[in-house]
């Protein structure tokens, strides 16, 4: 017997007794227990580092799951604390959204697709896509934005010599300024200095056509499409990715970043938070929940940086 699978029936009948109503606290208490007596059989606690292993060594990426897995970790944590038992108790919580499962690239996918974005041909249906798509799913990438940001963003609203965009009524219409990289901004200035002869006096910096002013989400939506048939990606997810996808992949690697660095993480937190538009820190907050289930090496810097802190995970 597990040093775990004695306090399994007492979890559940404290939680029982104070009115939960938790139909899955049984099997995922048993499926703990089941993790805990083949890594730890040795040991008799239960730790951050124990309870992160086994939160998250499934492979999905439902928020649904882990949810349930972290709670399970928390009852049974706060029924340990109860009868003089020091255990871990999370201190955050997974929110539940619409969208239960996400798909990333990893880096080298990454590179693939904007390798592909490269080798996208012209195509009489969409002008200019050629020149268009390898700029915009790079802008969208390097500076976290959205998929209409990135089609709306104006010729007056691009400051080329200092990397600097101007985001107005964005997402709860709310206006910010993001900054390019030193790369990022010799990539437009070279496209601009290119496609100013292409289209001339154009009013939006992604203008296609003569005919036509702006982007939509819908022809973003599709190049983003091609470019996975043609590198294949799209055969390699079971939920095929979005160009939203990007900004969660700048979020998350910007947080890597710091963690590599050893930046301080509280003021750090509150720029990105500012960077990419959130409305609060809970917002990007949601992405520490991606670092984890994306690469699990990040954990045990991660347990330090977000000690005390509470965090509720939600989708941007």
């Amino acid at each position: 017997m597990s040093y775990l699978k004695q306090y399994i029936e007492p979890t559940k009948k404290m939680f029982n007794h104070l009115g939960y109503r938790l139909d899955y606290l049984d099997s995922r208490l048993k499926k703990l227990d089941k993790y805990y007596d083949k890594h730890y059989q040795n040991r008799k606690e239960l730790t951050r580092e124990i309870s992160d292993e086994w939160i998250y060594s499934i492979k999905t990426k439902s928020r649904h799951v882990i949810s349930e897995r972290v709670n399970t970790i928390k009852y049974l944590g706060i029924y340990l604390n109860s009868i003089g038992i020091s255990a871990y108790i999370p201190d955050y919580s997974i929110r539940l959204g619409p969208h239960k499962v996400i798909s990333l690239f990893d880096d080298e996918q990454l590179v693939r697709f904007f390798r592909g974005t490269d080798n996208i041909k012209s195509h009489i249906r969409s002008p200019n896509r050629e020149y268009i798509i390898p700029i915009i799913f790079r802008l969208i990438y390097t500076c976290g934005l959205r998929n209409s940001e990135a089609c709306h963003i104006k010729m007056e609203d691009i400051d080329l010599k200092n990397g600097i965009i101007s985001i107005y009524h964005s997402k709860g219409n709310k206006d910010r300024t993001v900054y390019m990289s030193e790369s990022m901004k010799e990539l437009c200035i070279r496209f601009n200095d290119a496609y100013s002869g292409i289209i001339l006096n154009r009013e939006y910096f992604f203008q296609p056509s003569y005919d036509k002013a702006c982007l939509t989400k819908h022809n973003i939506d599709d190049f983003f499409d091609k470019v996975l048939e043609l590198t294949l990606l799209n055969r390699e997810f079971s939920i095929k990715p979005t160009v939203h996808g990007l900004r969660h992949l700048f979020a998350v690697n910007s947080m890597r970043k710091c963690l590599d660095e050893g930046e301080s993480f509280e003021n750090w937190i509150k720029y990105l938070s500012q960077y990419m538009g959130h409305k609060s820190v809970n917002e990007t907050m949601y992405y520490l929940h991606l670092v984890e289930m994306l690469v699990p090496e990040y954990r045990e810097k991660m347990a330090t940086i977000t000690e005390g802190i509470g965090v509720s995970y939600e989708e941007d």
